[in-house]
């Protein structure tokens, strides 16, 4: 097997040594994507859980469209999040994106990220099916 990197403009560029995502056989691995503003890389809505929820899993959408899948693909998601008394709120967000079937899910308290920065999420999907893309 070899491995594809993924790459979009769509979503915070890396700020270190990795990759956005990493395609290899049928799955795809995004790495920690942050509430960063694309271009700046400044944190966008500091400190409001809700909002910076709702653009990381907008960015994480963007990063697996790149890579040929989806959302509806994502097996497991890895959350660290900097205070878990911000868990309900995320929570609720995060709902709204995983309503039905949701993926295996870890969330830790990481407790120190960059200024205003609440939230970074990973995960895991599988590329569809040759059946399902054909029927799409």
């Amino acid at each position: 097997m070899r491995k594809e990197i993924v790459y979009t403009d769509k979503a915070p560029a890396p700020g270190g040594t990795y990759s956005q995502a990493v395609k290899t056989g049928n799955m795809v691995y995004v790495a920690g994507t942050c509430p960063f503003e694309l271009g700046t890389g400044n944190v966008l809505y500091p400190d409001d859980i809700v909002r910076q929820t709702r653009l990381v899993l907008q960015y994480m959408a963007r990063i697996l469209e790149a890579a040929g899948t989806s959302l509806e693909h994502v097996v497991k998601v890895t959350s660290f999040l900097r205070n878990l008394g911000d868990f309900k709120a995320y929570d609720q967000v995060y709902a709204e994106t995983f309503a039905h079937e949701p993926p295996a899910r870890s969330t830790v308290e990481i407790g120190q990220f960059p200024p205003g920065m609440t939230v970074e999420i990973e995960c895991v999907a599988m590329l569809p099916s040759s059946r399902e893309t054909a029927g799409q």
